[in-house]
């Protein structure tokens, strides 16, 4: 068999968004650095991942992506939307509702194209991209001394020899599953887990052209990815901009001449007639539910858990009204996908030689997008302890210290967040207020470091969340959340339980972040707009 042997300063595995975006911050910043990407899909596969909040359209703007590209590309994205919902509610019009207006524009991505724009952005800087790289994890060797990565493509037992390995490869996580011999990619150890289903469709009623809404948004209502919410999980709704029936050849060329910053950025139309590429307009739409709650999509899969919730939750029946599913649209889509038991994390960030970033180290759950945005910050303080050890040259597990030490904190941050998420979902008020503190320390953060351009480390805060004092509440908060779920649970079934159950956690809430919310009322634009209306719906359900 032919084998051929490279020697690099840096391999990463996996060419998603997190592996190429830390490849161009790498290079970026030490231009002589020799890296390689291997990724062991030969095409584009569409993925999931499509909803991107500022500090992650700050990151891949730092490694010279122009903003104008994202506009021409994707449906542009003005901040998140959340409804109440129940069985009782008919009309998503008058549900209650909390949005959290931009901070500044970003979008709504097609993993396959936002993608390969990323991979040709990274071969212009002199990045080796290898399509095909099936790393055999069992004859690679990892040391502090030096790495050599083993590889099959296209049928040839290929080596690589180099001084770090970065495992960007998702849930796969290659590295950790195969090295660590005191665990695996796991289930984190939470109070409770998540799955979802979701698929994509057509001609989905606009919301602009629903008529008499309750409450007042600054933005058109489809441009916030939004969250229909209730006791068992939440809907997402999420418009796209789609060039999947596109030729391969006609698209890689649009995105080749897009990531030349020579080249005029021309409008869509334009670009689709120039590269005889078609875009079409879909909408991707998912489930996602507690898995002590509901666990039907574990039981009985995606279809089941469609048509109860379609049943179940009139107004996501109206949301779909006259939609037309799309029936393997995207290949791996025919036409559901389901992913089980999103909380799992990596028992290992770090070795000799080697560190895991993005999915790889740890994923929570699609709920407010902390996967592509928390990614970056792990990206950047990867990139961080990588120049120190190419500096330094010390690459033993120790010089990554410092890494692992901030991934665990942010993992603990996001987790923690992410339940109380999950929890305010038991009472409309209870998600206005839980946004609204996570609204305020994100919007003072960002307020505090939007003149600079560049990513840098402050960004690594996520949504700002990870400042002491925040922090602190957040944990005051998710205390009282469950433990009045516990009592609640006690005395009724989940299918029993009503809004007027978690009166008292209100309450107890609102003892914690009520004077902090009203100091900071200025930081809750939706909030000082709707104060009135917002009070009188929550009074009526």
């Amino acid at each position: 068999m032919e084998t051929k042997n490279l020697n690099y300063d840096v391999a990463i595995l996996g060419a998603g968004p997190q592996g190429l975006n830390l490849a161009s911050w790498i290079k970026k910043e030490r231009p002589n650095s020799n890296i390689i990407v291997l990724e062991g899909q030969k095409k584009y596969p569409h993925k999931i991942g499509e909803s991107t909040l500022s500090g992650f359209c700050k990151a891949i703007r730092s490694n010279d992506v122009r903003h104008e590209v994202f506009q021409r590309l994707f449906y542009t994205k003005k901040g998140l939307g959340f409804w109440h919902c129940n069985e009782k509610n008919k009309d998503l019009t008058t549900l209650p509702e909390y949005i959290i207006e931009t901070f500044d524009e970003t979008f709504q991505i097609e993993r396959r194209t936002f993608d390969e724009l990323l991979e040709k952005n990274c071969q212009k800087q002199g990045i080796t991209i290898t399509r095909g790289a099936r790393v055999n994890a069992s004859g690679c060797n990892l040391s502090s001394n030096g790495n050599k990565i083993k590889y099959i493509q296209d049928g040839k037992e290929m080596f690589l020899d180099c001084k770090i390995v970065v495992d960007a490869t998702g849930p796969a996580s290659i590295i950790n599953n195969h090295y660590c011999s005191d665990g695996d990619y796991m289930e984190s150890d939470v109070p409770f887990q998540t799955s979802a289903v979701w698929a994509y469709y057509k001609n989905v009623k606009w919301l602009k052209d629903y008529e008499n809404w309750a409450l007042d948004a600054e933005n058109p209502r489809d441009e916030y990815t939004q969250h229909l919410c209730f006791k068992e999980g939440w809907v997402w709704y999420i418009p796209l901009v789609s060039w999947q029936k596109s030729e391969p050849e006609n698209l890689s060329a649009m995105l080749i001449y897009l990531s030349d910053p020579e080249n005029p950025v021309l409008d869509r139309d334009v670009l689709a007639s120039t590269f005889n590429c078609v875009y079409e307009q879909i909408w991707s739409i998912g489930i996602s539910l507690r898995n002590d709650r509901d666990n039907i999509i574990n039981e009985e899969g995606s279809l089941a858990t469609f048509e109860k919730y379609i049943e179940k939750i009139p107004t996501l029946k109206q949301l779909l009204d006259g939609a037309e599913l799309l029936d393997g649209y995207y290949p791996n889509h025919k036409p559901f996908a389901k992913r089980l038991n999103f909380r799992r994390r990596a028992k290992q960030i770090a070795g000799d030689g080697w560190l895991t970033v993005g999915d790889a180290a740890f994923f929570i759950d699609p709920l407010r997008s902390p996967g592509l945005t928390g990614g970056v910050a792990m990206g950047y303080h990867a990139k961080t302890a990588i120049l120190k050890a190419l500096s330094e040259n010390n690459f033993s597990k120790s010089t990554f210290v410092g890494y692992v030490k901030r991934i665990e904190e942010l993992h603990e941050m996001l987790e923690d967040q992410n339940q109380m998420a999950y929890m305010s979902h038991n009472h409309p008020e209870a998600i206005s207020l839980i946004r609204r503190f996570g609204e305020v320390s994100s919007r003072g953060h960002y307020n505090e470091f939007k003149h600079q351009d560049d990513y840098k480390f402050q960004d690594t805060n996520v949504w700002g969340h990870l400042y002491t004092e925040h922090f602190r509440m957040q944990k005051q908060v998710l205390r009282i959340m469950h433990e009045e779920e516990f009592i609640v649970g006690s005395e009724k079934k989940i299918e029993e339980q009503s809004a007027d159950d978690y009166n008292r956690m209100i309450h107890k809430i609102k003892e914690v972040i009520g004077d902090y919310l009203q100091e900071n009322l200025y930081l809750n634009p939706f909030t000082v707009v709707n104060e009135r209306k917002i009070n009188e719906t929550v009074e009526m359900v």
